[in-house]
């Protein structure tokens, strides 16, 4: 199937946050971009056909991640790293790059080589990744039925500098690019009705990935969307020898259709991307409805793999 890249470049700030609203992070993950794409399909009438090709893994998406320039940064593969006393890399007594080295959560694609060599200055590529700005803004709530006095409140953001944005890497035959378009104008994300989150796309193909986004496979696989097995799936085999971490995730129903009040979605927990794998699992589209309503509830949750 196709690899397409689809860059994000932004017109305002953006909110992806984690479980506050005073989160403030840069991107966001494949499950997120996909109840985005399934809103805008709802209005453009298309819906169902989205949701049957996520389930037939006609369609597959990574998680957020992000670029400067032309730079495509990825996960920070979770393996053990080769020794080495190449002068291009500190010691590893050095303990400002072994901080570096923890707080670094992205590589540029064309270091990884590098990284799994052993030769990556940590120190020098936290240096360069300059992708923008955080912020926390303090608004008030002018809502006084239960109160005289305004209510402050926090929303954080992220900016991106000039040139620097996210990307996703989109694969199958499934046209998303009107989709796109039309989310750029919706925005993505959170505090939308404040103006974050727009954007416009542009596809390009996957090229820099060429070779390493095989469906078959020699060695060990890297994650690139945040996932799930299906339980068939869930075996010791599948665990043996995998470096992976978990992230739970869980939230409300962001649909006015959905009920008349907010109903809480099924908690999940999600492999992370640069989690490392032996063999591979196809997971799936999964029902978090807890409570019934008018319709139903899914959490895309389908792995993007990447050989390293």
């Amino acid at each position: 199937m196709e690899n397409r890249i689809v860059r994000l470049s932004f017109q305002s700030p953006v909110h992806f946050g984690g479980r506050r609203l005073s989160d403030g992070e840069c991107t966001c993950d494949a499950a997120t971009l996909f109840s985005a794409l399934y809103i805008e399909a709802l209005n453009m009438g298309c819906a169902d056909d989205l949701l049957c090709a996520a389930k037939a893994g006609e369609i597959v998406f990574s998680d957020a991640f992000p670029y400067v320039g032309e730079q495509l940064y990825i996960p920070k593969p979770m393996v053990a790293l080769a020794r080495t006393a190449s002068p291009q890399r500190q010691e590893p007594s050095d303990s400002r790059e072994r901080k570096a080295g923890k707080r670094l959560k992205y590589i540029p694609l064309t270091a990884l080589d590098s990284y799994l060599a052993g030769t990556l200055n940590f120190v020098r590529e936290l240096e360069k990744f300059d992708l923008g700005v955080s912020f926390l803004r303090t608004k008030v709530n002018l809502t006084r039925e239960t109160s005289d006095d305004a209510e402050p409140y926090h929303v954080g953001g992220f900016s991106f500098n000039p040139e620097c944005g996210i990307y996703f890497i989109v694969r199958g035959s499934f046209d998303v690019q009107p989709l796109f378009e039309q989310l750029g104008y919706s925005g993505i994300g959170g505090k939308r009705s404040s103006g974050y989150g727009r954007f416009s796309a542009e596809f390009a193909s996957a090229k820099p990935f060429d070779g390493m986004l095989e469906t078959d496979p020699a060695g060990r696989s890297m994650l690139l969307s945040s996932s799930l097995p299906r339980e068939d799936e869930l075996t010791d085999a599948l665990l043996e020898g995998a470096k992976y971490l978990l992230r739970r995730k869980s939230g409300f129903v962001q649909s006015a259709a959905h009920a008349a009040s907010p109903r809480k979605k099924r908690d999940m927990w999600l492999l992370e991307p640069g989690s490392v794998f032996v063999r591979r699992f196809e997971g799936d589209v999964f029902d978090v409805n807890v409570t019934p309503g008018a319709h139903a509830v899914q959490r895309y949750a389908r792995p993007m793999w990447m050989e390293v």
